[in-house]
């Protein structure tokens, strides 16, 4: 009966797994959808949440302060990275020299006589067909963007109600109380994870700018978007943020002087947040295991890419709670936990 049950497990996972990645174009903008109206909904939270007296903000212009909050936060990062990114093309020319000869130095001290150029090491690339798939994929970006926003509409409208049909879902049983433990625990630790991935990400970015600008890198304001959204990346996202802005340097300066000054700083400022502070502040909120974090985040790359990178933990920490409140799959919570410590299951 166990080895049954094991083959009956393995082929459902086996089969999840097709789906996911068979039905990629179907679900990411559904999935997106569902991020874009939480992080909504909570932010309307917070706004909602103080009180003046007796006064409290209503709930509508609670969710219209939200949207506005939002749509102008994703303006300023579009506008910044666009002319950041249009700045980088017409600088290119000038970190050509010093790449070229970063790479004579480089071939030099390995012995090699004759260093290639960089046309020789992109001669294999067609420009067209790189601009043909930019193009492609910004159009590709534009399309989702209006479904992923039409998905989120839906899902306040449905928000309203969800909990009624719940209660008339479960009416006369005990299940109701069971599903909205385990949604109102996934919803308490997703904030605390959201709530907290944010708040330091917006630290790290800043103190990577002022880095950064004090020192005089080029486009320090992209970078330090870029430090932002790479801290909701585990592990990979921080290796990127330290990496990227050090090498950087090596093409602009002309002494080592600045990239030691990026890796080592910023490096710094990443280890502590990621190592020391995110951990005193999450708790035992995020019970994973290093090591299913690290998993996943291949999993969920591969599966869904750079989405699935940014979604690999909230994805992992609802699988982790829904599997802990049933007998069959409470094993399989404690593999996933960082200590063996989850809720006993309540069948």
């Amino acid at each position: 009966m166990t080895l049954q049950r094991a083959a009956l497990w393995a082929i459902v996972i086996a089969a999840t797994m097709y789906l996911l990645v068979a039905g990629r174009g179907l679900l990411l903008p559904a999935v997106l959808g569902l991020v874009l109206w939480y992080m909504i909904d909570a932010l309307a939270d917070v706004i909602e949440r103080p009180r003046i007296g007796d006064l409290k903000l209503p709930r509508p212009l609670a969710l219209v302060a939200a949207i506005c909050a939002m749509s102008g936060l994703f303006w300023i990062v579009g506008r910044t990275v666009s002319r950041n990114v249009t700045a980088v093309a017409a600088a290119a020319p000038n970190y050509e020299g010093r790449l070229q000869h970063l790479i004579d130095q480089g071939a030099h001290m390995i012995g090699v006589e004759t260093a290639p150029t960089i046309s020789q090491l992109f001669d294999r690339i067609s420009l067209a067909d790189t601009l043909g798939s930019l193009a492609a994929a910004l159009a590709s970006v534009v399309s989702v963007t209006g479904i992923v926003l039409i998905y989120a509409g839906f899902l306040f409208v449905e928000q309203v109600h969800f909990r009624r049909k719940l209660a008339i879902i479960f009416a006369a049983s005990d299940h109701e109380a069971r599903v909205r433990s385990v949604l109102d625990q996934i919803d308490r630790d997703i904030r605390i994870y959201i709530r907290i991935k944010t708040t330091l990400a917006v630290v790290t970015s800043v103190l990577a700018y002022s880095v950064m600008a004090w020192i005089g890198v080029d486009f320090a304001a992209f970078w330090a978007v870029m430090v932002f959204f790479f801290y909701f990346i585990p592990t990979v996202g921080s290796i990127l943020a330290i990496v990227a802005p050090a090498l950087l340097t090596l093409v602009q300066f002309d002494h080592l002087s600045p990239f030691l000054i990026v890796l080592f700083v910023i490096g710094t400022i990443q280890i502590v947040m990621a190592n020391v502070i995110e951990p005193a502040m999450m708790g035992r909120s995020l019970n994973l295991s290093p090591l299913v974090v690290i998993f996943s985040l291949v999993v969920w790359g591969t599966i869904w890419g750079v989405v699935g990178m940014f979604l690999c933990v909230p994805i992992m920490v609802v699988l982790l709670i829904v599997l802990a409140h049933f007998k069959v799959t409470h094993p399989i919570a404690v593999l996933l936990s960082a200590d063996g410590k989850v809720p006993a299951p309540s069948d």
